[in-house]
């Protein structure tokens, strides 16, 4: 019988790098007609009557990559004995169409090993970023978005 904790976790590169493709292609989505924004707010309502706010707000820029911060949480602060807000920092690669959770200054590794004293699972990076894929299709099909300009004005 062979011990399932002495193999060696093998990142899956080509699930990783669809779902990059996927999380740059959402994030799009979300920020089509409004590129020259520096900031994208959205009211989430979902199951439950639960109000959500998810905000994305651009950081540093270059020719090829983009740093964008992301905030999600509900409407309402509520006293809770958790965080109840998430804040990630997606970077952006434009020249091949991905987008990766970073933790603003460096990138997660492929893999961990298990245990470990951070306790971040093996897949931590895949996990993190199917977690992105998630918020970005939770606002896409429940969201709208906060800042549209109106075109007419009341008298």
């Amino acid at each position: 019988m062979i011990d399932k904790m002495s193999k060696h976790y093998v990142p899956d590169l080509v699930s990783l790098q669809m779902l990059g493709e996927l999380n740059y292609r959402r994030l799009g989505k979300l920020m089509r007609g409004q590129e020259e924004m520096d900031a994208w707010h959205f009211a989430i309502h979902s199951a439950g009557d639960q109000e959500s706010r998810l905000s994305l707000t651009l950081g540093k820029e270059s020719r090829f990559t983009s740093e964008v911060g992301l905030e999600f949480g509900p409407e309402i602060e509520k006293k809770l004995l958790f965080e109840a807000k998430l804040s990630m920092t997606i970077r952006l690669y434009h020249d091949v169409g991905i987008a990766e959770i970073t933790d603003g200054h460096r990138q997660y590794q492929g893999a961990y090993p298990y245990p470990n004293d951070a306790m971040l699972h093996r897949d931590e990076k895949f996990r993190l970023n199917q977690q992105l894929a998630d918020l970005l299709e939770l606002c896409l099909k429940h969201g709208h978005r906060l800042n549209t300009v109106l075109s007419f004005q009341f008298a």
